[in-house]
């Protein structure tokens, strides 16, 4: 067997993993092919698909930035996207909107369970909505009173602000499914 395939498939050790770089964004460009991300970093190297992750999505969602290779590999950490040129800036503001894109549902219209899933017709702040849930156990979130976050089949999510705050059908018709 090949040395270096024995090497990559060998874990991280704690240091290796404990180990945290920090991108220079004057060094970085960001460009898309079709609805691919790519990266270069000036004089080292280009990455063919990156993804973008926010680091603290709840507590500091405007700082600390993950970059990731297509493998889900941490090539580097941003800490703010002010420093980035504007168009770089720009396409990473656009993937962050797509990544974190949550609908919030104001309507229970219709739900029917079948088959191990759950179809839902719902109206959202960005309009009407029809999703599937599998397996709500793993894939409902309550985060507090009244408060619950829905993962759809397709990796899509869905927030219920406050269950009570929804009219008395919505209302029973989460309270039934979830």
């Amino acid at each position: 067997m090949d040395a270096s395939v024995t090497e990559m498939k060998k874990p991280l050790s704690l240091a290796e993993a404990a180990q945290l770089r920090f991108l220079e964004p004057k060094k970085i460009r960001f460009f898309k092919v079709g609805a691919t991300l790519r990266m270069t970093i000036e004089d080292e190297a280009c990455w063919l698909k990156v993804a973008i992750l926010r680091a603290f999505p709840l507590s500091v969602p405007t700082r600390y930035f993950s970059v990731r290779d297509g493998g889900g590999k941490e090539i580097g950490m941003l800490t703010e996207l002010e420093t980035l040129a504007p168009a770089c800036r720009a396409l990473v503001e656009a993937e962050l909107e797509r990544r974190y894109m949550v609908s919030i549902i104001h309507r229970v219209l219709s739900v029917k369970e079948r088959f191990g899933t759950v179809d839902w017709d719902v109206e959202t702040n960005r309009g009407r909505c029809r999703l599937t849930t599998r397996d709500l156990r793993e894939n409902v979130l309550r985060s507090g009173p009244g408060h619950f976050l829905l993962t759809d089949v397709e990796n899509n999510r869905y927030e219920v602000v406050d269950l009570n705050a929804l009219d008395a059908q919505s209302q029973s018709a989460l309270i039934r499914h979830l």
